[in-house]
């Protein structure tokens, strides 16, 4: 079972990769999110990492809970195999 620490844990790590691997400024924001959803032809969950630039929004989304995702996962989303 996989308890809140490990969630703050997997999602700080989100927000420092994707900082990273998109070259954010330190203005720049990331909020990392999992959702579930229950309607038709929607993932049972997803992890959304939303940034925030100046004049920008960004939004990638990975069909997986946020303590299964792996850097490999968000390098795919960010170059566009993951995004709806």
């Amino acid at each position: 079972m996989v308890d809140a620490t490990d969630r703050r844990a997997a999602s700080r790590a989100l927000k420092q990769l994707a900082h990273e691997l998109l070259a954010l400024d330190d203005d720049d924001v990331v909020m990392v999110t999992e959702l579930q959803c229950t309607e038709p032809g929607c993932p049972p969950i997803e992890t959304v990492i939303a940034v925030l630039r100046v004049g920008a929004r960004r939004q990638i989304k990975i069909h997986k809970p946020l303590v299964e995702v792996t850097e490999a996962d968000v390098r795919a989303a960010i170059a566009g195999e993951h995004r709806h």
